[in-house]
């Protein structure tokens, strides 16, 4: 009797592990050295899967039960690289934009896969009509638009969008924004850590971390910035939200309250639906309030500090980036009191989603970018995937593929050989800026979605971290991954070396 109890106890528990995590996919893919990973998923459950290298561009399209359904390796008959800004789920193909430039022209070049039959497209290129003294920020593509976005030397933002025409889908429309923003302390500071965040953008605090971000909602663009001390403002910073708004070619400018600031940033928020969330962290105090996006009044605030317990934590406080030769990559901070230290000696950083219709997860934390280059353990540095910042010449930076970091070019980059990809030196010739993983410190928080008071079975909920010590138990790293949502699910896709397979891994709450 005993052991038919202790075996059905094992099954049950066999059964949530197995409804928790499973193998999506196991595919053949000749992945020797690719310059990018690109994967995106549709409603319908379909997965394609791209990468570029050695002057060819590689498609798989995979079915919901994860079996191939087409593959296609296709030359790329241009001499420049492709520059993957953005994709898009439309109703009948995944479309993959690119920009071409040639002189002072820019182009859009969108790439297409039919997303039942697998059938490859390579539509139209589209001139976009740019004035003159204009410099490219950054692309980005979200369920319904393309998007490129300008700058020029009058601070005016220009930004294209696709307009889904019969002439084709790269055609772009213009507006030109005139935000009049507040002068900082050094010019076009705000346009230099600046991402687009992606519906299915990976929760941690190495891609939350950024002070810049942009958001796009019915069409309109919102971008956050947090921490830039401003002309007049001494010893504080704020929150500043810049929407501008599609149909009236207007743009709205809007503060949060002001907060004291010394040196290094003290803050950053995360906008989520209608709830900005803003993450406060010093070496004795978090604080965490939320405010509603339409009249950005304060609806809930949390705040710990000294050796407090952190009540909303679902997960203890992690560290990952300290390993040493015997030591792992990923250690806990048990010790009360040096929690709040510890969260607090990296750049604040905060992502949110969701993956159930009742609870938000939170990743809350901070984000210590790496002071020393070691490109010889530096394995992953020739890839990148949209999930993923990788080390590049500029440090970390997320170069092109389901959305790009917008900055400003420095001049003396415009003739540099690496001004093409975007900076990338997969060779390391650039030792004075920083490469490496970082140190992240972190923990998760799950939250009620209506009245955002800690979940009571949050524990249960953390999907990120399922995803996170699935790759911990890898027993190396793999060179090349990608992680994407998958309906209400997490895929951890990466190249194992033992099989020579790329896997997709599948994650659910439980």
């Amino acid at each position: 009797m005993h052991k038919f109890i202790l075996t059905l106890l094992l099954f049950v528990g066999f059964v949530q592990v197995a409804s928790a995590q499973r193998e999506f996919a196991n595919v053949e893919l000749p992945l020797r050295q690719p310059e990018d990973l690109v994967s995106v998923a549709d409603d319908n459950g379909n997965v394609c899967l791209y990468f570029y290298q050695n002057s060819k561009l590689y498609f798989t399209l995979l079915s919901p039960t994860g079996a191939v359904l087409a593959r296609h390796e296709i030359p790329y008959r241009w001499n420049n690289d492709p520059q993957v800004l953005g994709t898009r789920v439309t109703d009948t193909d995944f479309v993959f934009y690119s920009r071409f430039e040639q002189g002072r022209r820019d182009y859009v070049r969108p790439f297409a896969i039919n997303r039942k039959t697998g059938a490859f497209k390579s539509l139209q290129d589209v001139e976009l009509q740019l004035e003159r003294n204009t410099y490219f920020v950054g692309g980005f593509g979200d369920d319904d638009h393309f998007y490129m976005l300008y700058t020029d030397k009058k601070d005016r933002l220009h930004l294209y969008r696709s307009n889904d025409s019969p002439e084709g889908l790269a055609k772009m429309e213009r507006k030109i924004f005139e935000p009049n923003l507040p002068d900082t302390r050094a010019k076009d500071t705000r346009l230099m850590d600046l991402v687009y965040v992606h519906p299915d953008m990976e929760q941690t605090v190495l891609a939350g971390y950024h002070s810049g971000k942009i958001y796009t909602r019915n069409g309109d663009i919102y971008m956050i910035f947090d921490g830039y001390e401003l002309k007049g403002a001494k010893n504080q910073a704020t929150t500043e939200v810049l929407a501008l708004d599609w149909e009236t070619g207007k743009s709205n400018y809007s503060t949060l309250p002001a907060l004291p600031q010394r040196n290094d940033p003290e803050f950053n928020s995360f906008l989520f639906r209608d709830t900005l969330f803003r993450l406060q962290l010093d070496r004795d105090k978090l604080n965490l309030t939320a405010y509603n996006f339409k009249d950005l009044q304060p609806i809930k605030t949390y705040t710990f500090s000294g050796e407090q317990e952190i009540a909303i934590k679902a997960t203890p406080v992690y560290q990952r980036g300290t390993g040493g030769l015997f030591k792992s990559d990923v250690d806990t901070v048990k010790q009360t009191s040096k929690v709040m230290k510890k969260l607090a000696e990296g750049i604040p950083a905060i992502t949110v989603n969701s993956f159930t219709d009742s609870t938000l997860q939170l990743t809350i934390g901070s984000y210590d970018p790496p002071t020393e280059r070691n490109s010889a353990s530096d394995m992953g540095r020739l890839v990148r995937t949209p999930d993923q910042y990788y080390r590049t010449s500029r440090g970390l930076m997320l170069i092109p593929g389901r959305w790009v970091p917008a900055y400003n070019i420095p001049s003396y980059y415009l003739n540099s050989p690496y001004y093409s990809r975007y900076f990338y030196d997969p060779y390391g010739q650039s030792g004075s800026r920083f490469s490496g993983p970082g140190v992240s410190t972190y923990f998760r928080a799950v939250l009620d979605n209506n009245t955002l008071a800690k979940a009571t079975n949050g524990e249960k909920e953390v999907l990120q971290d399922k995803v996170d010590k699935y790759e911990q138990e890898l027993k190396s790293e793999p060179d090349y991954k990608t992680v994407y949502r998958y309906g209400n699910k997490l895929h951890y896709g990466y190249y194992d070396r033992k099989t020579r397979t790329f896997k997709i891994m599948e994650f659910a709450a439980e």
